[in-house]
């Protein structure tokens, strides 16, 4: 079964249902194939099995893929905001050496102002 072929409006991923809907019958088709001998039973079964199994397994890449392209996204945001934060603790520490030099020359200040008073 084809994209083409579905349904239109057909969700993908695959909905939980349809999902579950196409899981019930590979399950019941492979327990049928497990308990069968008749040849032509198992030559009839087998292709749809296959089918079915390759809709599920498509549908498990499709996923995969959709939250590759996510992390990947999601990834690139980390490292692009960590990359902003690195800069914005360097320009709060170059701010927090001014601040301290700052104290420094106030507390410089105000020991001279106060060992000379009146002046």
């Amino acid at each position: 079964m084809t994209r083409s072929t579905m349904q239109a409006g057909s969700d993908f991923p695959l909905s939980p249902a349809v999902r579950s809907a196409y899981q019930s019958l590979y399950d019941a088709l492979q327990s049928a194939l497990d308990e069968t001998m008749d040849a032509a039973a198992v030559e009839a079964m087998n292709p749809c099995l296959a089918m079915i199994d390759q809709v599920l397994t498509k549908d498990d890449i499709y996923r995969l893929a959709s939250n590759t392209i996510n992390l990947t996204a999601l990834k690139r945001q980390i490292a692009d905001t960590n990359k902003g934060l690195k800069t914005l603790r360097e320009e709060v520490e170059s701010i927090a050496s001014h601040i301290e030099l700052a104290g420094d020359i106030l507390a410089g200040i105000d020991k001279v102002l106060t060992m000379v008073p009146g002046l």
